[in-house]
């Protein structure tokens, strides 16, 4: 749980520091490097294999 919130923050803190305006549809992401369940993780790093779908989910593992 912990370290979901923690993700979503790094995520966003990211996004927000790096003067990133509104995406639309269609976009491509700006490239970030995130924690993950199998260390540090970068978006072009993955991008090699394919689409990748950004989601968040706040409520995720909380309560109600």
């Amino acid at each position: 749980m912990k370290r979901i919130i923690r993700t979503a923050g790094v995520l966003i803190g990211t996004l927000l520091a790096s003067q990133a305006v509104a995406l639309e549809v269609g976009d491509r992401a700006p490239d970030f490097t995130a924690p993950s369940t199998h260390g540090e993780i970068a978006l072009s790093s993955i991008l090699d294999r394919g689409p990748v779908v950004l989601a968040l989910y706040f409520a995720d593992f909380t309560p109600g």
